[in-house]
């Protein structure tokens, strides 16, 4: 690689970088059928599908199932797309919502999570709304910050009505765990504020 110039590095690590964003995918495949009693079992003769994965260093169990999992859900274009860092991501935070297969769904709809569009929200920010769908709610109140958000959006929202705003609604909203306040106006009303700027 050293006679190799910079553009030449650049152009080779971009090839490596798509047979490894392919390579997972297939991966998953193979490991999803090698994981079939009939295959490991009967064809290879090992006594579980975690034997085989040990005794031929293949990979460790948990890499094993997050490939499997994101093969079965995911279509290859749209999973080597997303990667598979954030595609398993998907797949966790859909299953802790109820429903693994759902994650297609939500990204075909690009939902909102905790205030964020789902294809804009990095692989630890779905890590962590996986966690937080999964745990139960906190029985504690509202936070300093929080009841500020509140106070700030109950304020504005008073504020915009009594200068005419009558479709002003102003909520406190936690986005990227920054609380904040979000306002929604019609469209005459929005109109009629951009106006008086």
């Amino acid at each position: 690689f050293a006679r190799l110039t910079g553009a030449e590095l650049l152009a080779e690590l971009q090839l490596q970088r798509e047979r490894v964003t392919k390579g997972f995918y297939a991966m998953g495949l193979l490991l999803r059928e090698l994981a079939r009693p009939e295959r490991y079992k009967v064809e290879l003769g090992f006594e579980t599908f975690d034997d085989l994965l040990e005794q031929r260093y293949l990979t460790n169990r948990m890499t094993a199932m997050k490939y499997i999992a994101v093969a079965t859900i995911f279509d290859e274009l749209v999973a080597t797309e997303l990667g598979i860092e954030k595609s398993y991501a998907l797949v966790r935070y859909a299953s802790a919502k109820g429903n693994a297969a759902d994650a297609p769904r939500l990204l075909q709809a690009n939902v909102m999570i905790d205030g964020e569009r789902v294809r804009d929200m990095s692989y630890r920010d779905l890590l962590r709304a996986a966690r937080e769908a999964k745990a139960p709610p906190e029985p504690r109140g509202a936070t300093e910050e929080q009841q500020a958000a509140q106070r700030a959006a109950r304020s504005i929202q008073a504020w915009l009505r009594r200068s005419g705003a009558k479709s002003a609604v102003a909520r406190a909203e936690r986005r990227q765990g920054v609380w904040g306040v979000t306002v929604e106006l019609s469209t005459n009303d929005a109109a009629t504020r951009a106006s008086s700027m």
